[in-house]
């Protein structure tokens, strides 16, 4: 079977490359730009991959076209938040039975997708591979991780795409409603991502630094305030021991917000602390999280985003 990634960046590229790794084919819907000449011309490059090696992965297709690709049963998107909606062309390639998997940072993914391809044809989830982006078609392997997916209609069966990617070789777990994995994994994003962009370190440095581990605390506090409100009841402790072994597994990753700030593009605060903040009660409300929103914000501004 081959799969379809919309959005072959760093993550977008690692989980290509595992797929690949694990015998499916890969084809790459990606806008046009440095990233795509580079997939095109010589596929994906990870660098100091687990096995300590520098590996090259060659995708099946890479293009901004949808009519250079194959029908595909399952697109997994992993562009930015608030690119979602870009992915639209690529409701032509998908099979009668297809399925579009988001794996995408923050809220409103799901909703999105489902207004250009239906309900019953959207599976979302949450994964915690790291990687960052070294130069185009090239990234540095931050750690393996896990992927949590279900459909996002209740009642509907999609086991199979589950199934699939454990045969891959990917550490998956399949639920019967995402909603919770995904405010969880909100919750992890609104501490580590916005304290990365904001100080400038990778995972294992924020690990072992007092201020922000209590910084990313009340902003995850915040958080499960929020989903309480959205009738998603957490457990912070529950989310706080994840988070700090997530950091530690992935100790050497840049996360995303970070890499996006560096590179001078767009951030995803909107879907992310943005999120959290639709939650809020009044402007005192969540004060952590509206701080940091601020400031990211503001950065984004300032460069014309």
């Amino acid at each position: 079977m081959i799969v379809t990634v919309a959005g072959c960046g760093a993550l977008g590229s690692l989980l290509a490359a595992r797929l690949i790794e694990g015998g499916v084919q890969v084809q790459a819907f990606q806008r046009k730009g440095a990233q795509l000449e580079a997939l095109k011309r010589s596929g994906i490059t990870i660098e100091a991959d687990r096995t300590g090696t520098t590996r090259s992965f060659q995708l099946a297709v890479a293009s901004d076209d949808p009519s250079d690709l194959k029908p595909c049963k399952l697109i997994i998107v992993l562009v930015k938040a608030y690119s979602t909606e870009e992915v639209h062309p690529v409701q032509d390639i998908l099979t009668k039975d297809g399925v579009v998997l988001t794996l995408q940072n923050g809220l409103g993914n799901p909703e999105k997708l489902a207004r250009i391809f239906g309900n019953a044809k959207v599976a979302a989830g949450v994964a915690t591979y790291g990687a960052y982006r070294i130069s185009p078609g090239a990234i540095n392997w931050g750690g393996d991780g896990y992927i949590v997916l279900g459909p996002w209609e209740k009642g509907q069966d999609m086991s199979w795409i589950s199934d699939f990617l454990k045969g891959a070789g990917l550490n998956v777990t399949y639920v019967e409603d995402p909603r919770v994995a995904i405010w969880k994994k909100l919750a992890i994003n609104a501490m580590v991502n916005t304290t990365a962009a904001l100080t400038g370190m990778k995972n294992g440095e924020i690990l072992v630094n007092p201020l922000a581990l209590e910084i990313m605390k009340k902003l995850g506090q915040e958080t499960v305030m929020a989903a309480d409100r959205a009738g998603v009841h957490l457990d912070f402790d529950d989310i706080w021991t994840m988070h700090l072994e997530n950091l530690e597994r992935t100790a050497a990753n840049r996360p995303s917000m970070l890499q996006d700030v560096e590179a001078g593009r767009q951030t995803e605060i909107d879907a992310i602390s943005g999120g959290v903040l639709k939650y809020s009660q009044d402007d005192a409300d969540l004060p952590y999280t509206r701080a940091v929103y601020a400031l990211l914000k503001a950065i984004d501004t300032n460069r014309g985003y």
